[in-house]
């Protein structure tokens, strides 16, 4: 599949706007066989991708009930066209969130900011506004990950301790209440340490900076560019056939 990082990125982002515009289920079918084959392509669990959907699935009930309780009494519609409505919503959510995921899992959070960084370099633009902003997306896109493998091994730690066996789910909640402060208090020392050795590498000083990793956009990008653009044109006309 596409590996240049721009290209992946808007292949992505026509596959989330198709989605979105979607208006009848055989376009939903079209998307969802290719979500699958993209999957395979970048050689990703497909059960590891829709891992990340029992957030919402596990409140999509709640979410459920209340849609129909505001679309019943504040619209005319019936309760099969709102179930309809609401299912047809969920199915669009399932397929950009699991996009976006693959996105994420196939690319290294370092591409985006580097995305930026190339084009803002190729641009010859001012740099120095935009480069403490692609610091604090660079530092931001770190951040997370470092916080899930903490907050991981805190929980891996509790249970090789014999601290996580006969809770229940309010307990485990109280429990991760009480952890949080000092998870957090440990991100801030973190960042603290980055701005410091960021300081006495000599950062701000001079602009603007180069990029570590550029990223090169040729022609054959270009023309990558141009037939995914003609292929989710295609797709949305063959949908509303």
């Amino acid at each position: 599949m596409f590996k240049q990082p721009i290209v992946k990125l808007y292949f992505f982002f026509c596959f989330s706007i198709a989605v979105l515009m979607t208006s009848n289920y055989q376009e939903w079918l079209i998307y969802f066989i290719i979500l699958i084959i993209t999957i395979l392509s970048y050689k990703t669990s497909i059960l590891d991708i829709f891992s990340n959907l029992k957030p919402i699935l596990y409140y999509f009930p709640m979410m459920l009930f209340f849609y129909l309780v505001f679309s019943f009494f504040l619209t005319d519609n019936s309760i099969k066209q709102i179930i309809n409505e609401a299912f047809f919503g969920f199915i669009k959510i399932i397929l950009m969130i699991s996009a976006m995921s693959l996105f994420f899992k196939s690319s290294d959070s370092e591409d985006f900011v580097n995305i930026l960084r190339s084009m803002w370099v190729k641009a010859n633009l001012a740099w120095k506004w935009p480069e403490k902003i692609f610091v604090f997306l660079s530092t931001t896109l770190r951040f997370y990950p470092t916080v899930q493998s903490n907050w991981d091994s805190l929980i891996k730690t509790r249970r090789s301790l014999g601290f996580e066996t006969g809770y229940t789910h309010i307990q485990k909640v109280k429990i991760a209440a009480k952890s949080l402060p000092s998870l957090i208090l440990y991100q801030l020392h973190w960042a603290d340490d980055i701005a410091i050795a960021m300081k006495l590498r000599g950062f701000g000083n001079i602009f603007p900076r180069g990029v570590v990793k550029p990223v090169n956009f040729r022609l054959i990008h270009f023309s990558q560019l141009s037939l995914i653009s003609l292929a989710f044109w295609i797709l949305s006309k063959i949908g509303t056939l």
